[in-house]
């Protein structure tokens, strides 16, 4: 076929050029979590000395435990309200022993360890629609191995029927807390607005089975994520046991 003839084709029907590829939204994009990197631009996110350098043989299990405690702190004295004993929390299972509110109190040593097979989940339920600002959750790669989730997703909604998938998380290489913010969902105040939460542990480290979780916290804008009345009523009734019956059917 000649030159003229293509360039007739052409009039006709017009070349098309394929586009490149887009790139991911951001919020599509999975999360990747290593506090090993001291240079990484997210530092922000981990609660850790990540300017401190250990040497091997001062690593040990105690000193990252010692991490929860401090980070934990910090976490407390960021001027936010912890709404964490406001939520009804219920896993897909847990190990005799090793219930989910041991991840709940403020002890490095406890731990909610899963009894089933993957993928591993934690509804967490809340009697009305609160704005959370941050989520924080502890890992450690050092002292849990293969205990150590590897990939979570994350999902929100009103219900466990409507909830919808918002993000996976690559824990690579973690000893501390993470904390994580929102503003890829609503850049105009950085909030999950939602009534319901599920993280869902798809793998572990090593093709673990089974997880273990020693920390996780959620945290509000200041006073707005209960309405103080409501808290005057919650006030001294923080249990689990009691907030499950509280929940509005």
């Amino acid at each position: 076929m000649n030159q003229s003839a293509l360039r007739r084709i052409e009039q006709i029907v017009p070349r098309v050029n394929l586009a490149e590829p887009r790139e991911k939204p951001l919020r599509d994009r999975p999360l990747v979590l290593d506090d090993s990197q001291p240079n990484a631009p997210d530092r922000h996110r981990y609660v850790t000395d990540l300017n401190v350098e250990y040497h091997e043989e001062d690593l040990s299990a105690d000193l990252f435990l010692a991490k929860y405690t401090q980070g934990l702190h910090t976490l407390e004295n960021q001027g936010y309200v912890d709404i964490t004993s406001l939520a009804y929390w219920k896993p897909s299972s847990f190990k005799a022993g090793y219930p989910i509110e041991n991840a709940l109190d403020d002890n490095p040593a406890t731990f909610w360890q899963s009894d089933g097979s993957q993928p591993h989940t934690i509804d967490v339920f809340f009697s009305k629609r609160v704005d959370i600002i941050q989520l924080a959750m502890y890992f450690s790669l050092f002292v849990d191995e293969s205990y150590t989730s590897e990939t979570l997703r994350i999902y929100a909604g009103h219900s466990p029927s409507d909830a919808t998938y918002y993000k996976t998380l690559e824990v690579r290489n973690v000893n501390g807390w993470v904390k994580f913010t929102f503003e890829d969902n609503r850049p105009s105040d950085g909030l999950l607005k939602c009534q319901f939460l599920r993280i869902e542990v798809v793998t572990n480290h090593e093709n673990g089975k089974d997880t273990h979780l020693r920390g996780i916290r959620m945290f509000g804008p200041g006073e707005s994520l209960v309405n103080i009345a409501d808290a005057a009523i919650f006030e001294g009734f923080h249990s689990i046991e009691f907030l499950s019956q509280s929940r509005i059917r």
